[in-house]
């Protein structure tokens, strides 16, 4: 984490202490009067020191993409026709890779991220989506293969690439169950929330 970004973290944590001891920093008559500790307040810390937490990971993430997974991407031409553009997407990768049954797609229109999506039943996911904005508009497309234990690996890499790409419209977080491989932003992120609420009961 960035000097700035420790910085940011530590005020945020001193922060939450001070509100906690709000009632002892008044007998001193220490700083003005805190409001109590509140649930909807530590929510609000929770997810700042989650982004910061994010942000400190997303030159980890890019290394561990690249460490475990393999990238096709598909550029879109002028002449290509809005409507055939999954399958188009489709046939480049059958016939650079040949038949892949766990993938991760990403479909940007220029630098925009439209979306971040995953498959394990091979190609057919992304065709089905023939009519969705996010193939329609897209200039180009990245087609991600994990490498290892490739359907517990899915969700991780799926989570990887939305931390770093940020699609346009992320309606929800990719799944994360227990048995599955979680992304090292992720794992992280998840223990802060345990530990803000763990020490700082509301």
């Amino acid at each position: 984490m960035k000097a700035h970004s420790r910085n940011e973290f530590g005020r945020i944590v001193f922060q939450l202490h001070a509100r906690k001891a709000r009632k002892l920093l008044a007998l001193a008559r220490i700083g003005g009067p805190l409001p109590r500790l509140s649930k909807e307040w530590r929510e609000e810390k929770i997810d700042e020191l989650q982004d910061l937490v994010e942000r400190a990971h997303l030159p980890e993430l890019k290394r561990w993409v690249r460490r475990n997974a393999e990238l096709e991407e598909v550029r879109f031409k002028g002449r290509s026709a809005k409507d055939s553009k999954a399958f188009e997407v489709r046939d480049r990768v059958l016939k650079r890779r040949g038949k892949r049954r766990h993938v991760v797609y990403v479909s940007f229109r220029n630098k925009k991220c439209l979306k971040v999506g995953k498959s394990n039943r091979g190609l057919g996911r992304i065709t089905s989506q023939v009519d969705a904005y996010y193939f329609r508009d897209a200039t180009r497309v990245r087609v991600y293969f994990p490498m290892h234990h490739r359907k517990r690996f899915l969700p991780a890499l799926e989570c990887a690439l939305t931390h770093l790409c940020r699609p346009y419209h992320l309606y929800k977080w990719p799944e994360s169950k227990s048995y599955l491989r979680q992304c090292p932003a992720c794992k992280d992120m998840k223990l802060v929330r345990k530990l803000v609420k763990k020490l700082f009961p509301a």
